[in-house]
């Protein structure tokens, strides 16, 4: 598909639009086009701002608690990390991977336990997917530079657990290397418990993930220091948590979307933006800027490489009537996802 004409989504309105591929390049222009490969909803693709690629090969369990899952070092998760062969964590990871492209993604932004090498498991993975990881590294051991510096050569940041996980004096030489770096720092903060606002602030973070816990005065210290959040209400609801999306949007924080582990959710970009339409008190609106406008702020406001790369969002097509655009969005589908051609 090299053209596309009807209704283009940008900054939370719908207008008459064309997309045409030219030389490489996608030029979007408003009014209709004539004799284009396809009539549409023109988006921006949507970027998955949170995900745990690794683990999809570990199977759903039935009940469980973040401490027992998910939490390192003890975790069924890191258990079963350390003990994966390798070509079959691979080859989930790409099961995964491809349903995330079938929801129209090329970015996302996945915290890769492992250390260097977990970075390359999961770059092995993406080959011939489509898809451009933003790997946010974790070290395999808490502080140690050497470590760090290899990992910070490869990944566009850190990607890291709770403050509550982690001793305070090696987070703060993690945050002060990457901070020097000129990298990302990512943090899981107040998921299945209130954290100090101040204990994950003072590492400077360049996004925070869950904040389920947080209160009023924690939503509004974020909102002060222009720290986006971003939520994962599919992977949250398995342990019985909510994230407080009303209450952070009337505060004013840039909220994202993401999918989080794969062995509790889909990574389907479309199905998680059904299950937040569902579940929570939003305008279509709210909605759509949350999963086609914010993520790709943030992604672009990152520093380090992304930003040093000053990538612009890419744009698809959603194949859907014209006549009710909020509501064909919302009900989208991998199977109504066209994408541009473009050069190899």
């Amino acid at each position: 598909m090299e053209s596309a004409s009807g209704l283009l989504y940008r900054n939370g309105v719908f207008v008459e639009a064309n997309a045409v591929m030219e030389s490489g390049t996608l030029v979007i222009k408003e009014g209709p086009l004539e004799n284009s490969d396809i009539t549409g909803i023109i988006l921006p693709m949507p970027v998955n701002c949170h995900t745990h690629l690794g683990d999809a090969f570990i199977q759903k369990p039935e009940k469980a608690t973040v401490e027992e899952l998910v939490a390192p070092p003890n975790g069924l998760k890191h258990r079963m990390l350390a003990e994966v062969d390798p070509e079959e964590q691979i080859s989930a990871m790409t099961e995964a991977a491809q349903i995330m492209a079938g929801s129209a993604v090329r970015n996302f932004i996945d915290f890769r336990e492992g250390g260097l090498q977990g970075a390359s498991k999961l770059l092995r993975a993406v080959l011939g997917t489509g898809l451009e990881p933003v790997i946010m590294g974790r070290p395999a051991v808490c502080y140690d530079s050497g470590e760090l510096d290899a990992l910070l050569g490869v990944v566009y940041g850190i990607g890291l657990s709770a403050v509550s996980d982690i001793d305070n004096e090696e987070l703060q030489q993690i945050s002060s290397h990457v901070k020097e770096s000129g990298k990302a720092l990512g943090l899981h903060a107040s998921e299945a418990k209130q954290e100090n606002s101040d204990a994950y602030l003072e590492l400077d973070p360049d996004f925070l993930v869950h904040m389920v816990k947080a209160d009023e005065e924690d939503l509004s210290a974020c909102f002060e220091a222009n720290v986006p959040v971003i939520v994962c209400p599919t992977a949250n609801d398995f342990f019985g948590l909510k994230p407080p999306v009303r209450q952070m949007l009337d505060i004013g924080l840039t909220v994202c979307l993401g999918t989080d582990n794969a062995m509790l959710a889909t990574p389907d970009m479309f199905r998680e933006m059904r299950f937040l339409a569902q579940n929570f008190d939003l305008e279509p609106k709210e909605i759509l800027t949350i999963v086609f406008e914010n993520g790709g702020k943030v992604l672009s406001s990152l520093p380090g490489l992304w930003a040093a790369n000053g990538k612009n969002q890419d744009f698809f097509v959603l194949d859907a009537a014209l006549d009710d655009p909020w509501g064909a969005v919302l009900e989208a589908r991998p199977e109504n996802v066209r994408l541009f051609d473009r050069p190899e």
